[in-house]
């Protein structure tokens, strides 16, 4: 099975399935109030962005089925 990796780029949180943003199917979506610092209601909203990228990939390919995966730049990766 896939799986889409979910994260941060810039000011985005973003759904990427395929090897790179270049090749692969992605989905941006604009955090709000977007400032330099990670905490609290920075990363909620980080959150949110990256769930709404990836609701919209999902609904863009509903042939396609897959997972997904926390990637190095999402809020919670461990």
């Amino acid at each position: 099975m896939e799986r889409a990796e979910l994260g941060v780029d810039g000011n985005c949180g973003f759904a990427l399935l395929g090897e790179n943003i270049q090749e692969g199917e992605v989905e941006f979506e604009p955090i709000e109030n977007f400032g330099p610092h990670w905490h609290g209601e920075q990363c909620r909203q980080a959150r949110l962005a990256i769930n709404r990228a990836h609701r919209r990939l999902k609904a863009r390919l509903p042939d396609r089925v897959f997972s997904y995966f926390l990637g190095p730049s999402h809020p919670d990766f461990v």
